[in-house]
């Protein structure tokens, strides 16, 4: 509707005017013939456009996107075509080069091809597996009795350890003295150590 409205205001301004400027894009120029040609040198915003649009009830914010729109789908369809017709307008030509024409031949065309809208990208959803629980082992029973047996077999085998040394150290000593006490002292020591013999009396008649 609003575009209807920006190309319905240029035609009726050029039909009591020969220059309308489009601002940043270009202006309508009205020849002396009535051919309405287009000049990308005169782009700078004289205001007059937007005050028209203005006068038709736009407010003026409004007024500024609207031609920002115009502009933006004429240059889209040049981009992608290199022509663009624009109901009771005219067509717009784009050379090789970017130059921008204009032929102001009615085209059958009734509106501004709109702008291709951005491809979306489709969200792909991927299954999530459910998570498998480790089983978690248990310590059996039996190493904790080899365990106990490992622990008593070496107490064992410490106490033995024990007597046997003990058993060598008496020995050792016993070996010593033999060898480094004398012989009389030895044999003092040992008949001390006798037990003396008691006599029994005999009978007396």
């Amino acid at each position: 509707m609003y575009i209807t409205m920006v190309v319905d205001t240029i035609n009726e301004y050029l039909k009591s005017n020969r220059r309308l400027i489009i601002p940043t894009f270009g202006a309508f120029v009205v020849k002396g013939d009535g051919d309405i040609i287009f000049s990308e040198l005169l782009k700078n915003d004289d205001g007059i456009l937007r005050a028209l649009l203005v006068a038709k009830g736009m407010r003026e914010i409004e007024a500024a996107g609207k031609i920002d729109r115009f502009i933006f789908e004429i240059r889209h369809a040049l981009m992608q075509c290199n022509v663009c017709p624009v109901a009771d307008l005219g067509t717009f030509h784009r050379s090789a080069e970017g130059v921008i024409t204009f032929d102001s031949t009615k085209p059958a065309v009734v509106a501004i091809p709109a702008a291709a809208e951005p491809v979306r990208p489709t969200a792909v959803t991927t299954p999530i597996s459910p998570v498998t629980p480790i089983p978690v082992s248990t310590p059996s029973a039996a190493p904790r009795k080899g365990a106990n047996k490992r622990r008593s077999g070496g107490f064992v085998m410490w106490f033995a350890g024990i007597v046997i040394l003990g058993a060598l150290l008496a020995l050792a000593y016993g070996i010593y003295t033999m060898v480094t006490v004398p012989s009389d002292d030895l044999d003092a020591q040992m008949d001390a150590q006798r037990i003396p013999m008691i006599e029994i009396p005999q009978n007396v008649e």
